[in-house]
C-alpha cells in the first residue's frame, strides 16, 4: 500500500471535479508545488472530444516548462494490475499535433495551448517540455511502457528541436508517472532536503567553520566537477528540493546569464571562481574528519542551481574551483528566511521574498478568521493545507490588478506583480484586506467553473455557449473579463454613485463554494451581453492591449446599464449579498 493513496482519496473535490484526470492533477500539483490546482486545471486539460491525445497541457513560462499529459485510472489497482502500454504510445500523436501540424489544422481544442507552447519555445522561455504518462499501477508491471516512452522522446526531441530553432535548447523527456513516482514526490511533498545519503565532499581540504545559534555553516571551495556529478547523480528536483527554481537551461535570451556561465567553463575555466558569487548548500549535518577530508549527511542546493546545472551541462572536464557553504539548521522559519535572502541575488525574484512583508503578515492574519482558508502570503503551502480553500499567491495579484488596473499586466506580467516595487505596492495596499480578496477570487473561480461546465457539456452546448467557451478558451480570457466586470461593477450592483470598489465584499465569507454560485449569473450575464465585444480584443495572439481591453469594458457596461432592469433580475441574489460599505470599519 503506498502513503499517497490515503492522502489523494481525501481529496474529494478534486476527485469529483476531475474524474480521471485528477490523479494527474494531483501529481502535477506535487511535482511543482501548485498552491490552487482547480485554477490551473481548468485552463491546462483540454477538451476531450478532438484532443489530439493531449488530455493536458500546463504551461509555465517562469520555470521554464510545459507538462504533456495522457492519464490512465484504473478502478481497482494493485501490484499485479499493469497500465496499458497503448496510452504511453499515444503521446506521440500528442507531440505530432503540437509540434508539426499547421496551426491552421490544429484542432480548437488544443490550439490556443498549442500555440502559446510553441512560441514559449521559439522566444527561449520554455527549456524543457515533459510528456507524462500518468497512472495508478505499478511502473513495473508493464515493461513495453518504458519502450514507448523512449520512441516518443527521441520522436518528440526532434520536433521541438525544429520548432526551437538553433539559438534554443529544450531538452524532452517522456516520463511514466505511476505509484512509485508519485509516491515519492509525495513523501518529498513537505522535505527541504530529500537526499540523505552520506556524501564525500571533493574539496580543497581547508575551510573555516561559523556557528550561530539556529545554524552553523562551513565555507570552502570544491572542484566543479564533483559538483556536476552530484546533478548527474540525483535527479534536480531532489538535489534542488530546498530551492526556489530548478536549473533553467541556457536559451539565448531568458537564460543568457547560464550560457554566459557555460562559455566560462569552456574557455576560461580558470577565472571561474572570480566570476562566480558561489553556492550555498542546505545539509542535515557535516563532519571534518582526519586529513581534512569533508562528509555531508543529505544536502539541497538552496542558492546555485543555475551554476551547478550549467557547470553539468558544459561537460568539462577542467579542473576549477568554487566557492560553497554548507549549512546545517533544524529552525523551520530560520530555513524559509535563509532560502529567501540566498535568493535576493538571483535574477527572477520569487513570491516568497515578499512572505515577511508587512502587508502579507497582515493578509495571513486576517485569513486566520476563517478556518476554512488558507492564503500563504508568499510562503510555501504544506500538505495539511489540501483540506482548505486555498488562496494563490500569483492568483490573488492577478485578479486585483485585473479588477482594479491593468488586465494585459495581469495576465502577462503575473509575476511582476511580486517582483516590481511600484507594481507590488500598487495590488498589495492598506485598502486590500482579506474579505475583498475572497471577494475577487470567487469570481475567477467561478469563470473557471463555468468555463469547466461548458467543457462538459460538450455536444450539447447551444450556439450561445459555443460562443462563451470559444472565448473563454482564448489566451487572456479570464483576465479581460474580470477587468470588464470590474468596470462594470456599478451598474451590475444598480449603484451608479461614485463606489469604492476596494470595499466590496460579501456579507458572509465562511462557505466559498456558495460565494462562486453567486458569481455565476454576473459571469454568464456579462458574457451573453459582451462576447462580441470581448472576443476581438483577445482573438489575433491573446491579451494585448489595455486601451482595447478598457474600449470593450466601456461599452459593455453602456450594454448592461441600458438592460438595467433585465440586469437587475438575473443577479438578484448576487445585489442582496454584497456588501459596499468597509468590512473593517462596521
Amino acid at each position: 500500500m503506498f502513503d499517497y493513496y490515503d492522502d489523494f482519496n481525501r481529496r474529494e473535490a478534486l476527485k469529483e471535479n476531475f474524474n480521471s484526470n485528477a490523479l494527474m492533477l494531483y501529481a502535477l500539483e506535487l511535482r511543482f508545488g501548485i498552491d490552487d490546482i482547480f485554477d490551473v486545471a481548468v485552463d491546462s486539460l483540454t477538451d476531450g472530444s478532438d484532443d489530439k491525445k493531449c488530455d493536458l497541457i500546463y504551461i509555465d513560462k517562469d520555470l521554464g516548462i510545459a507538462v504533456v499529459g495522457q492519464a490512465y485510472m484504473k478502478k481497482k489497482a494493485n501490484k499485479d494490475v499493469a497500465a496499458p502500454a497503448n496510452k504511453a504510445s499515444d503521446l506521440n500523436t500528442a507531440a505530432a499535433w503540437l509540434f508539426a501540424q499547421s496551426t491552421t489544422e490544429i484542432p480548437s481544442a488544443i490550439a490556443d495551448r498549442a500555440n502559446e507552447l510553441r512560441e514559449g519555445i521559439k522566444e527561449g522561455n520554455i527549456n524543457q517540455v515533459l510528456f507524462w504518462y500518468v497512472h495508478n499501477c505499478n511502473e513495473s508491471a508493464n515493461t513495453m511502457i518504458a519502450q514507448e516512452l523512449e520512441t516518443v522522446q527521441k520522436s518528440a526531441q526532434l520536433l521541438v528541436n525544429d520548432c526551437a530553432g538553433e539559438s534554443n535548447t529544450v531538452k524532452v523527456i517522456a516520463q511514466e508517472i505511476g505509484n512509485e513516482t508519485i509516491e515519492e514526490w509525495y513523501e518529498e511533498s513537505d522535505k527541504r532536503i530529500s537526499i540523505n545519503d552520506h556524501i564525500e565532499v571533493d574539496s580543497i581540504d581547508k575551510g573555516f567553520e561559523i556557528q550561530s545559534e539556529k545554524w552553523n555553516s562551513y565555507v570552502t571551495a570544491v572542484k566543479g566537477t564533483w559538483l556536476a556529478s552530484l546533478l548527474k547523480k540525483y535527479k534536480p528536483e531532489k538535489l534542488f528540493s530546498g530551492n526556489l527554481r530548478e536549473f533553467l537551461g541556457a536559451g539565448k535570451r531568458k537564460n543568457k546569464i547560464n550560457l554566459g556561465m557555460i562559455e566560462t567553463v569552456n574557455s576560461q575555466p580558470e577565472n571561474f571562481w572570480a566570476f562566480n558569487n558561489g553556492v550555498t548548500a542546505l545539509v542535515n549535518d557535516y563532519d571534518i574528519k582526519s586529513g581534512n577530508k569533508l562528509y555531508v549527511k543529505g544536502i539541497t542546493i538552496i542558492n546555485g542551481a543555475q551554476t551547478t546545472g550549467a557547470i553539468a551541462q558544459s561537460n568539462s572536464k577542467k579542473e576549477f574551483l568554487i566557492p560553497i557553504r554548507f549549512i546545517v539548521c533544524h529552525d523551520s522559519d530560520v530555513i524559509d528566511d535563509i532560502i529567501n535572502n540566498n535568493n535576493k541575488q538571483t535574477e527572477v525574484l520569487s513570491s516568497d521574498l515578499r512572505s515577511n512583508d508587512k502587508q502579507q503578515k497582515r493578509l495571513r492574519k486576517e485569513f486566520e478568521e476563517y478556518p476554512g482558508y488558507y492564503y500563504s502570503g508568499g510562503r510555501r503551502t504544506d500538505r495539511k493545507t489540501r483540506k482548505k480553500d486555498v488562496f494563490e499567491p500569483y492568483m490573488v495579484a492577478q485578479v486585483v490588478e485585473a479588477f482594479h488596473g491593468d488586465c494585459v499586466i495581469a495576465y502577462n506580467e503575473k509575476k511582476s506583480l511580486w517582483s516590481d516595487d511600484k507594481r507590488y505596492v500598487s495590488v498589495f495596499t492598506d485598502n486590500l484586506h482579506a474579505e475583498h480578496i475572497i471577494f475577487l477570487y470567487s469570481l475567477t473561480r467561478a469563470i473557471s467553473d463555468y468555463k469547466k461546465f461548458l467543457l462538459e457539456k460538450g455536444d450539447d452546448r447551444t450556439p450561445v455557449d459555443n460562443n462563451n467557451f470559444n472565448y473563454l478558451k482564448k489566451r487572456g480570457a479570464r483576465m479581460l473579463l474580470i477587468k470588464v466586470i470590474g468596470i462594470s461593477i456599478e451598474c451590475i450592483l444598480g449603484n451608479d454613485r461614485n463606489l469604492d470598489s476596494w470595499k466590496l465584499s460579501f456579507k458572509k465569507n465562511d462557505n466559498f463554494e456558495r460565494l462562486v454560485s453567486l458569481w455565476k449569473p454576473v459571469v454568464v450575464m456579462t458574457l451573453k451581453m459582451g462576447s462580441k465585444e470581448l472576443l476581438p480584443v483577445i482573438e489575433n495572439g491573446g491579451l494585448r492591449s489595455i486601451k482595447e481591453a478598457e474600449c470593450a469594458g466601456t461599452k459593455i457596461r453602456d450594454i448592461i446599464s441600458a438592460f438595467s432592469e433585465a440586469v437587475s433580475m438575473q443577479v438578484k441574489d448576487f445585489r442582496d449579498n454584497v456588501d459596499t460599505r468597509d468590512l473593517r470599519r462596521r
